[in-house]
């Protein structure tokens, strides 16, 4: 490398090294990003225990094995168990409805006609949440002062048995928020 050619390397760095200076010193400060704030939990898992407790005392009166699922609004879950005997299948069937009934804020039972009322729709849903949701009878959103706070959802036990356990969980998740006022 020549003289010359050094000096014009030297000369371009320094320009470079300069400029990138002078664009840090006039570049506007960054924008300081909001303060996260996450909203606090729609139910908590004390109350999904509740319910989980309530729809397995339920099971248990009718000498019957089952799965429960309790999600929060956006379909995340919040607790979950199956009771012995009960394979994972069946847990994933009761996420597919508390999933379903948080998502399209209904129950599973009514969401389950659409497959013969409204095929379009029902596949339509499919399509948009594959292997995510269960339009069987079995989850059911719940609802506090008329907002909802989440979904749960019951699988493995005879027809209308899911829903049966799923509101007896309802009904004590109902009493355990009465008692603490």
């Amino acid at each position: 490398m020549t003289k010359a050619s050094r000096i014009s390397l030297a000369c371009v760095f320094a320009l470079c090294t300069a400029s990138a200076g002078a664009i840090a010193a006039t570049a506007p400060p960054p924008i300081p990003a909001p303060q996260s704030v996450l909203p606090p939990p729609t139910i908590t898992l004390a109350e999904a225990r509740a319910i989980i407790d309530g729809a397995i005392a339920y099971a248990r009166q009718h000498n019957a094995a089952m799965a429960v699922v309790v999600m929060d609004t956006a379909g995340d879950p919040i607790a979950s168990e199956r009771m012995d005997g009960i394979s994972l299948t069946y847990l994933q069937f009761a996420e597919g409805k508390a999933f379903a009934s948080a998502m399209l804020r209904q129950t599973t039972e009514e969401l389950s006609h659409l497959a013969k009322d409204r095929p379009d729709r029902y596949f339509g849903i499919m399509s948009m949440y594959p292997g995510k949701m269960y339009l069987v009878g079995g989850g059911e959103p719940l609802i506090v002062n008329g907002a909802m706070v989440g979904a749960v959802g019951v699988a493995a036990l005879a027809q209308y048995e899911d829903e049966a356990a799923g509101r007896a969980g309802m009904a004590a998740w109902q009493r355990m928020r009465a008692n603490r006022r």
